[in-house]
């Protein structure tokens, strides 16, 4: 089954001293691609997230956001703590900017002190070790979003298939239409030789000719065929889902447009080209929700 790429997914793990929300949303991306909030004032270490994802997701731009409730252990008044590592290596970059580029200036304490990392609040609380319980909640949360992009992917199967049968339809009309359009032409050069007579009656031979050149430049046939052929291939896709049906998916549609338009610039006839307009709508709106496929 084919799996939408936007989905949530929510879990809760509680613990002796508090409770790990975790929460997932996942939306339209070429690759995986995670982004976390900051936790406990620090990003978690993007190889664990990227462990606990690539097992069950395989692309998609994730957002994951993780909360936690402690009610338990000591606790003391938070510290303030300068980081003089930071405050040395700030002053060197800088010496050495000015002295590069010449420019003039004093450093003072405000700015100094403004900078990113030189000011750090450290908690009362002992630490404790979260990611065991981050762990099972994000994994609950991954559960949830993989079953709403499954059930994404349904409701996106079921609107592919009404489009594609919708498709196969007005293939059968524009091959009823193009035969039509022969016979039509026929009438109409019948009529408008009526009056040329080569001593016999209607030269049947030049008529003949130019209804069989007709045909054969508005012959739809081949096209018709390919398009009908490119419409089972993308039902049988979406049965056998492998790895990157989405793009295999896109692939195919690219293919429909493009028999779509060539019978569209073949044929004169105004009921055929309203069938292409209708074809050529439902494929763009198939290829913009394949671009959602996993």
């Amino acid at each position: 089954m084919i799996r939408s790429m936007t989905g949530f997914g929510k879990g809760i793990e509680q613990y002796e001293k508090g409770k790990i929300e975790v929460e997932v949303k996942s939306l339209n991306h070429k690759a995986l691609s995670i982004n976390c909030n900051p936790f406990n004032d620090i990003f978690l270490l993007e190889k664990k997230l990227q462990e606990a994802f690539s097992k069950k997701v395989f692309k998609g731009k994730v957002f994951v956001k993780i909360t936690c409730e402690e009610t338990g252990g000591e606790t003391s008044s938070p510290k303030i703590k300068i980081n003089e590592k930071v405050v040395r290596d700030y002053k060197r970059k800088i010496k050495e900017i000015q002295k590069q580029f010449n420019i003039k200036g004093d450093i003072e304490i405000r700015d100094i002190m403004s900078y990113p990392g030189v000011v750090e609040t450290v908690s009362g609380k002992k630490k404790t070790n979260t990611w065991p319980h981050i762990k099972k909640a994000l994994n609950k949360a991954i559960d949830k979003l993989v079953v709403y992009r499954i059930s994404e992917g349904r409701k996106m199967a079921v609107d592919f298939r009404k489009r594609l049968t919708d498709i196969e339809n007005k293939i059968k009309d524009i091959k009823k239409y193009g035969k039509k359009s022969v016979e039509d032409h026929r009438k109409k050069l019948i009529q408008a030789t009526k009056g040329i007579m080569d001593g016999e009656g209607l030269d049947k031979l030049k008529l003949e000719n130019e209804v069989a050149l007709f045909a054969r430049n508005c012959d739809i046939a081949e096209e018709t065929t390919r398009l009908s052929g490119h419409v089972s291939t993308y039902k049988s896709a979406m049965k056998n889902v492998k790895s990157d049906v989405g793009k295999k998916l896109d692939f195919i549609a690219q293919e429909m447009q493009r028999e779509a338009n060539t019978i569209g610039s073949k044929s004169s006839d105004f009921k055929i080209s309203k069938a292409v307009i209708d074809v050529k709508s439902q494929i763009e709106k198939i290829r913009e929700q394949v671009r959602n496929i996993e």
